[in-house]
């Protein structure tokens, strides 16, 4: 029986992640796989801060990170969760500071690529501009559904919403996290959730 290594689990995992998108070339798969590095955060770590241009765009193999805006007056609004199997990036334009923030919430692994390589990629090969074209929609599209379902729907429903976005992390991570995502107070959260129960 063959025992394939943590490594190439790794690659695997992230490749699969970039064909469930778009498929590509053996010539940029090559290409792209030589340019991965690993990288490991601790909990409350940062991937990215804003005011800061990009570094490099990552794939979480596991763990969960959040990106958040901070208010004038220290307010944390958190707007979206990454999980395992998602890519995170601070921005998609090289030459754009990033107006967020990209913390772990857990201790997380990520297979990373530098910027100045990841561009350099894009304006090599034609099917890795088109793999992240379709990442960006699919970001956009979540960003769109969830701020609409948001100003329309009630509070009890955003967080059925975010139950079932987001199955496994409302016994992972703090319920600050996830009253701030709802646009909530952690109190108000707690009556929902009782409310639930009932």
């Amino acid at each position: 029986m063959c025992i394939i290594s943590i490594e190439k689990k790794r690659i695997c995992q992230f490749m699969k992640a970039v064909d469930n998108f778009y498929p590509l070339g053996n010539k940029c798969r090559t290409r792209l796989e030589s340019l991965l590095y690993y990288k490991k955060l601790t909990k409350n770590e940062y991937f990215s801060r804003e005011n800061q241009f990009p570094k490099e765009f990552g794939f979480i193999c596991s763990g969960i990170l959040r990106m958040f805006y901070l208010s004038e007056n220290g307010e944390e609004w958190n707007k979206h969760f990454f999980t395992e199997n998602s890519f995170v990036a601070a921005s998609i334009g090289p030459d754009k500071k990033s107006v967020s923030n990209i913390q772990a919430l857990t201790a997380s692994n990520l297979l990373c690529i530098s910027y100045p390589e990841f561009v350099e990629l894009l304006n090599e090969f034609k099917e890795f501009n088109i793999f992240l074209q379709k990442v960006t929609i699919n970001y956009l599209d979540q960003k769109q559904e969830k701020e609409i379902r948001f100003l329309s729907d009630t509070t009890v429903n955003n967080y059925k919403y975010f139950i079932g976005k987001y199955p496994d992390l409302e016994n992972t991570i703090s319920h600050y996290h996830i009253a701030s995502y709802l646009g909530i107070t952690p109190t108000q959260l707690s009556r929902i959730r009782k409310k639930l129960k009932e």
